[in-house]
C-alpha cells in the first residue's frame, strides 16, 4: 500500500477532484497573501517591517502545511478506494471458494447413488433405464440449482448418459475423465473448454469415479452454473449503481470471468500480485487489486485462482464522499478512527491561525502609534486571508474525517452482509441435502425393510462426507427413531423425535421438493443445545403418496455460525481488532450465534436501529453507544440465497449484526 502511494501521488492527486479543488484554493489564497504583503511593504514599510516578516514565516507554515496536507488527502482518500475494493475482492473469492467446497461434498456422495451404481452396471441400457435416472437426475439438478447439467460416463469415456442430452452417443476423451478413474477416492476439478458440453465457452465441472466392490464402473460429471453464481456474488458486493469492475483469473493470471469488458487477446491477462498497482488496461489507467482466496476447511479452491478489481481512474470521484452533512458530534466521537498524522494537521493549522491573530493585533497596535491608518486594510486583509486558509484545511480535514468514516461505514455493512449471505447459502446446502437424500432409493428401500444396519451404515457415510452435521437420522411412519448416523444416541431408537424437530409436519408434504425445518430450539440429539433440524420426506418406492418416515438432519449450528461470524470480524493488519463482536439473531433479537461472551445463545440483542432502512435497503451502517461505549455497527437482514427462503415456502428472518469499537 505504501509502496503504491508513494509512486501514484502524482496521478492520484490530478484525478481526485475534491482535492485538487482544496489545492488550487490554498494555491490562490498564498499568492493572495504575497501581492497584499508587498503593497503593505511599499506603502507602510516603517510600520510594517517586523510585522510583515512574522506574517511571511507564518505564510511558510502555511505553505508547509499545505503540502503535507494535500499529501494526505491523497493518500487517505486512495487508501480508502483500495481497502474497499481489497476487502470486497477478498469477500468475492472466499464466498466462492466456500461454494465451491460444497461442490466437491456433492460430487463425492452422488457418485454413491445407488440408482447411479445400478445404471452404470448394466451392458445394455434401455430407454426405461434413461428415463428412470433422467428422471432421478434432474430431481438432483432442480434440488441444487447451482448446477446446469450431469453426465454418466464408462471407464473408456463411451456417453452412458447426459441430461441435457439425454439422445446423445459416443466416446469422450478428456483428462477429467482419466484422472477421475486413476484417482478413484478423490474429486477432479475441471475449469476451461470440453468436449462434455458443447459450446464454445469454458465450464467448471466437477468429476468422480463410480466404483462398485473397489472396481471403478463408470464417472459422473456435474457442470455447476459458473457464471451465474459469479454474477450473484458479486452483484451483492457493489455499491449502489457502481458498475461491475471485478474479474475472477485463473493460476496463469488469464481473465476467465469479467461481465464489464470485452476482452482481447491483449487484454485478456494481468499480474497475480496482491500489492495494488497502477496499471494501463484497455487503454484506460486503473488500479489493479488482487485477492488470493482463503482456504476453507482445507479446501483452497481451483488451484490459484484470485478475484482482482480493476478501478478505472475516471471513476474514482464517485468514490470521493461528499461534505454535505458534517456532524461534528460524530467526528469527536469516531476520532479515534482517524490517522494521527491528520490530526496534528488540523492542531497545527488552528495554532497557526491563531499566530496570525496575535501578529495582526500587534499591527493594528503598532499601526494605530504611529498613525499609518494606510497599514490597517493590509492587516484586515491579511486576517481575512489566514481565516480563509484555515477554513480550507477544515472543511478539506472534515470531509477527510468523513471519508474516513463514510469508508469503515461501508465495510462494516459489507462485513455484515456477507456474513448472512454466507449464512443462507450455507443453510440452502442442508434444505438440498436432506431433499435429495429423502430421494434415496438405499435409504427408502432399507426404510421399507426395516433394515437397521444398512440404514445406520449409509447415515454414517453421509455423516462422514457431511461434516457440518452434528448427527442424521431416520425415523418411521409413526414417528419414531429408526436409525442415527452415530451410534451415541442409540438409546433413543424406537422412542418418538422430539417433538419441536418438524418431523410430524414432514407427513403432510406433497412434493420431493418440500421440507420442514425446526425452529431454533434446544434438542436431545443436540447435546441440549439450539440449533436447526432439516427434514424430508422418504416414500415408498412404488407408490409416491405413501411416505414412510423421513429424514433428519441435524446442523451443528454453534460451531458452524460461529466459524462464519469470525470469519468476518473487522480486522487490522490480520488480526480481529479488539474488542470486535459478531451476532445472528431473528428479528426479535433473540441470539442465535454470538462471538461475544457478553451475550449468550438464546438471549436478547436489539440495539435501537432504523428498521424501515434495514427493510428496505436490506442493510445498513450507522454509530451506536453500547454500554458506554462507541461502535461502528453494520446491520444486514437475510434475503435467502437463489429459491431458499425466496420461492421454496420457507420463511425465518435473520439479522446480522456485527460492531467495531471505535
Amino acid at each position: 500500500m505504501d509502496n503504491f502511494l508513494t509512486l501514484n501521488q502524482k496521478s492520484m492527486k490530478r484525478v481526485i477532484k475534491e482535492v485538487d479543488v482544496y489545492d488550487k484554493g490554498l494555491q490562490s489564497l498564498s499568492i493572495w497573501w504575497e501581492k497584499i504583503s508587498l503593497i503593505g511593504k511599499i506603502n507602510s514599510y516603517e510600520v510594517a517591517s517586523t510585522i510583515l516578516q512574522d506574517m511571511e514565516h507564518t505564510l511558510g507554515q502555511f505553505n508547509t502545511l499545505q503540502v503535507r496536507l494535500i499529501e494526505s488527502l491523497v493518500n487517505e482518500h486512495t487508501r480508502k478506494i483500495i481497502v474497499q475494493n481489497s476487502s470486497r475482492s477478498q469477500m468475492a473469492i472466499d464466498v466462492l471458494i466456500r461454494n465451491l467446497f460444497e461442490r466437491t461434498a456433492d460430487i463425492g456422495f452422488l457418485s454413491t447413488d445407488s440408482d447411479v451404481i445400478d445404471l452404470l452396471k448394466l451392458n445394455d441400457v434401455t430407454t426405461a433405464n434413461k428415463d428412470f435416472i433422467k428422471e432421478r437426475l434432474q430431481a438432483y439438478i432442480n434440488i441444487y440449482s447451482v448446477y446446469q447439467d450431469a453426465i454418466l460416463l464408462r471407464p473408456d469415456g463411451e456417453l452412458v448418459f447426459q441430461l441435457s442430452q439425454p439422445s446423445r452417443i459416443g466416446k469422450i476423451q478428456e483428462s477429467i475423465i482419466e484422472q477421475a478413474i486413476n484417482n478413484p477416492n478423490e474429486y477432479v476439478e475441471f475449469f476451461g473448454k470440453t468436449q462434455l458440453i458443447e459450446d464454445s465457452e469454458s465450464h467448471l465441472l466437477y468429476a468422480n469415479a463410480v466404483v462398485e466392490n473397489d472396481v471403478v464402473i463408470g464417472v459422473i460429471v456435474l457442470c455447476f452454473k459458473f457464471n451465474n453464481e459469479l454474477e450473484g456474488i458479486i452483484n451483492r458486493l457493489l455499491l449502489g449503481d457502481e458498475k461491475n469492475h471485478f474479474m475472477l483469473l485463473n493460476s496463469a493470471g488469464e481473465i476467465i470471468f469479467a461481465p464489464q469488458y470485452t476482452l482481447s487477446e491483449q487484454s485478456s491477462r494481468l499480474r497475480l500480485n496482491t500489492s495494488p498497482e497502477m496499471v494501463s488496461f484497455l487503454r484506460q489507467n486503473m488500479i489493479k487489486i488482487c485477492s488470493k482466496g482463503q482456504s476453507y476447511q482445507d479446501y483452497s479452491g481451483p488451484k490459484n485462482w484470485h478475484m482482482s478489481s480493476l478501478l478505472p481512474l475516471s471513476e474514482i470521484n464517485k468514490y470521493i464522499p461528499k461534505n454535505e452533512n458534517k456532524n461534528d458530534e460524530i467526528l469527536k466521537d469516531l476520532s479515534g478512527l482517524i490517522p494521527e498524522e491528520l490530526l496534528d494537521i488540523r492542531r497545527q493549522s488552528i495554532s497557526i491561525n491563531d499566530d496570525l491573530q496575535l501578529i495582526v493585533l500587534n499591527g493594528i497596535i503598532a499601526a494605530a502609534r504611529n498613525d499609518a491608518v494606510e497599514f490597517m486594510p493590509v492587516l484586515e486583509a491579511i486576517k481575512i486571508i489566514g481565516q480563509d486558509i484555515d477554513n480550507i484545511f477544515e472543511r478539506s480535514i472534515d470531509s477527510l474525517f468523513l471519508a474516513i468514516i463514510s469508508g469503515q461505514l461501508d465495510r462494516i455493512r459489507l462485513q455484515a452482509n456477507l456474513a448472512v449471505d454466507i449464512m443462507d447459502r450455507n443453510l440452502f446446502e442442508r434444505a438440498n441435502d436432506c431433499r435429495w437424500w429423502g430421494l434415496s432409493s438405499l435409504l427408502r428401500i432399507a426404510l421399507l425393510n426395516n433394515d437397521t444396519n444398512e440404514l445406520q451404515q449409509t447415515l454414517s457415510k453421509i455423516n462422514a462426507l457431511y461434516t457440518v452435521y452434528h448427527t442424521i437420522y431416520v425415523y418411521d411412519d409413526k414417528g419414531c427413531y429408526i436409525a442415527f448416523s452415530n451410534d451415541k444416541y442409540n438409546d433413543k431408537i424406537g422412542s418418538k423425535v422430539e417433538a419441536a424437530s418438524g418431523a410430524q409436519a414432514v407427513f403432510n408434504l406433497k412434493t420431493e421438493y418440500e421440507y420442514t425445518v425446526s425452529n431454533f430450539e434446544s434438542f436431545e440429539c443436540y447435546q441440549e443445545e439450539m440449533t436447526y433440524i432439516y427434514n424430508a420426506a422418504l416414500r415408498d418406492m412404488n407408490s409416491f403418496e405413501n411416505i414412510i418416515g423421513g429424514i433428519g438432519i441435524v446442523f451443528d449450528s454453534t460451531a458452524e455460525f460461529n466459524a462464519i461470524l469470525t470469519d468476518i470480524l473487522p480486522r487490522e493488519n490480520g488480526e480481529i481488532k479488539i474488542g470486535s463482536k459478531a451476532l445472528f439473531t431473528n428479528d426479535k433479537g433473540a441470539v442465535i450465534a454470538t462471538t461475544s461472551e457478553d451475550y449468550v445463545i438464546g438471549s436478547t440483542f436489539l440495539p435501537t436501529i432504523d428498521m424501515e432502512e434495514l427493510e428496505e435497503n436490506g442493510s445498513l451502517s450507522t454509530v451506536i453507544k453500547l454500554d458506554g461505549l462507541n461502535y461502528l455497527l453494520g446491520v444486514a437482514k437475510s434475503t435467502g440465497y437463489r429459491e431458499y427462503k425466496r420461492d421454496d415456502g420457507y420463511e425465518n428472518t435473520i439479522i446480522t449484526w456485527v460492531l467495531m469499537p471505535c
